[in-house]
């Protein structure tokens, strides 16, 4: 048998396997991490399209724009700036300064929400 052989379940001789077989586990740690442990934010992004390009900006959170050749590169570029936003405000102690209520969305532009994990 190859060394292969170790990590498969146990079958039967059809070849089917063993669900009441012991498998081994993997240790995940102290049990589940608590939510405040892992802190989420929304992130509303107004996106629009001109001239072949995609622009993206943050409707919650003001400084955040982008251009983009791509919705999933403009996108991947405002999660990126607005973590280190959120992470810069937080690291000097402060408040994050939330745009309350979000920018006006314009006729041309659509929304995305983003939960944004730090």
């Amino acid at each position: 048998m190859s060394d292969d052989s170790e990590r498969l379940l146990p079958s039967d001789p059809a070849g089917r396997p063993d669900n009441n077989a012991p498998r081994k586990s993997i240790p995940l740690g102290g049990g589940p991490v608590p939510a405040e442990a892992v802190p989420a934010f929304g992130c509303v992004v107004y996106v629009s399209r001109r001239d072949g390009r995609v622009q993206a900006r943050v409707a919650n959170l003001a400084g955040i724009a982008v251009d983009a050749e791509s919705e999933r590169s403009a996108l991947g570029q405002v999660v990126r700036l607005f973590k280190a936003s959120v992470v810069d405000h937080l690291a000097d102690g402060g408040s994050i300064p939330w745009v309350d209520p979000p920018a006006t969305m314009r006729p041309e532009e659509q929304k995305r929400f983003l939960p944004v994990h730090l």
